[in-house]
């Protein structure tokens, strides 16, 4: 309680107090005084003074009501500070304070309510662990033995599989491990495969190109003609020629004997090769091809050979050799003509006719001896044997 409030109470009180000794003169002070006792308490407030020593107290009794509003303050002031409500209270305070107390003493009985029952489900399970209500500590006792036993048990189990399942994850990690490898090899064996296809397919392909391009070849090969590829016949001015061989010989072109020979070397060659392929067999004759140096055997049992080329030196005997050779060409040059117009029916035939040693036609015979003879008319007659020569090959290309 609020110290102001003791003090107007002890002002009021002191005050009822006067006004009664007033009333009553016959009491004195010495009266009331010896009437309080010693071991009255201090007023709250009076700052250690005793009841006896306030002025105003005429007697006992009004010493008596100030030790009572004394106490009953400090009573109220204890409570106040104890108490969430401070004393005294007024007439409706009390109900008021009393119905929040009951709410919260509902409250609590509530709450005590749900303890009570959770510690009676709490008891019952435990009951239920120990087997039912009222085991004793011994039973309890070896109620946890036992379950540390199972967990014993169970742990060892536990280790077991443990270590079970370590030697498969160990066992697995192998097998992965070796699917790894496996893999890789794959890998490396399948790039290797991809690798080899890839040449393959380029090898195939350059094949197929290769042979695409020797199948055009041998057509074009086939619709060529390898008499006339091997033997170019044709005429340089006056001269006649034979794979650009001149074959002939001028006053104002003096062509080298090397040429010449060479020249009649393709000559004899190309008539060999035109009566091996029409089945033609000379008489009296047989043509030996050898370049600048090819002969004509007779056949005369005497083993006489004519010489188809021709060197400077003594003129006179090998110029009739040489006359001689060329001679026995045009003889077979003949012999050939008269083979193949007979096979041919008459299809075939010469643009030069030829009788012994002489080749032509309406316009002119010229003798394809040097001897007695110029220079232009031996070339003109071997100009006609090269042109009698393209003829007969031209025939036999077509006859293949």
């Amino acid at each position: 309680m609020d110290s102001s409030v003791l003090n107007n109470l002890r002002q009021v009180v002191l005050d009822q107090l006067q006004q009664t000794s007033e009333s009553d003169p016959a009491s004195s002070d010495d009266d009331a005084t010896a009437a309080l006792p010693r071991s009255s308490t201090t007023i709250h407030g009076g700052k250690g003074k005793r009841a006896s020593d306030m002025p105003g107290l005429k007697g006992q009794e009004d010493v008596g009501v100030v030790e009572d509003i004394t106490q009953a303050a400090e009573v109220f002031a204890f409570l106040s500070e104890h108490c969430d409500v401070d004393h005294p209270l007024c007439s409706e305070c009390p109900e008021a304070v009393l119905e929040g107390y009951q709410k919260q003493l509902a409250q609590h009985n509530d709450a005590a309510g749900l303890y009570e029952e959770l510690l009676a489900q709490l008891s019952a399970e435990v009951s239920n662990e120990k087997g039912g209500e009222g085991a004793g500590p011994d039973q309890e006792l070896e109620a946890l033995r036992r379950e540390e036993e199972a967990l014993k048990v169970e742990l060892l189990r536990s280790e077991e599989k443990r270590r079970q399942y370590s030697e498969e994850l160990a066992k697995e990690r192998e097998r992965e491990a070796g699917l790894k490898r496996e893999e890789e090899e794959y890998w490396r064996d399948f790039n290797e495969h991809q690798r080899q296809m890839l040449q393959f397919a380029d090898d195939q392909l350059s094949v197929t190109y290769q042979l695409q391009y020797y199948t055009e070849q041998l057509e074009r090969l086939k619709k060529t003609n390898i008499i006339n590829a091997t033997f170019h016949i044709w005429h340089n001015g006056y001269f006649g020629t034979i794979n650009g061989l001149r074959l002939g010989r001028l006053q104002s072109v003096p062509v080298e004997w090397s040429e010449i020979n060479a020249a009649w070397g393709q000559t004899i060659f190309l008539l060999n090769t035109l009566a091996r392929m029409s089945g033609v067999t000379f008489e009296r004759y047989r043509l030996v091809p050898y370049g600048n140096q090819s002969i004509i055997e007779v056949l005369d049992g005497k083993k006489k050979v004519l010489p188809l080329h021709y060197t400077s030196g003594l003129r006179l005997f090998q110029e009739a050799k040489f006359d001689s050779a060329m001679v026995a060409f045009l003889d077979c040059l003949q012999q050939f003509k008269a083979h193949v117009e007979t096979s041919s029916k008459g299809e075939f035939a010469l643009p030069y006719k030829i009788e012994k040693d002489r080749i032509g036609d309406d316009n002119g015979y010229f003798s394809i001896k040097m001897n007695l003879n110029s220079m232009e008319n031996w070339t003109k007659a071997l100009k006609y044997t090269l042109t009698d020569l393209r003829w007969a090959l031209t025939w036999v290309s077509a006859s293949i």
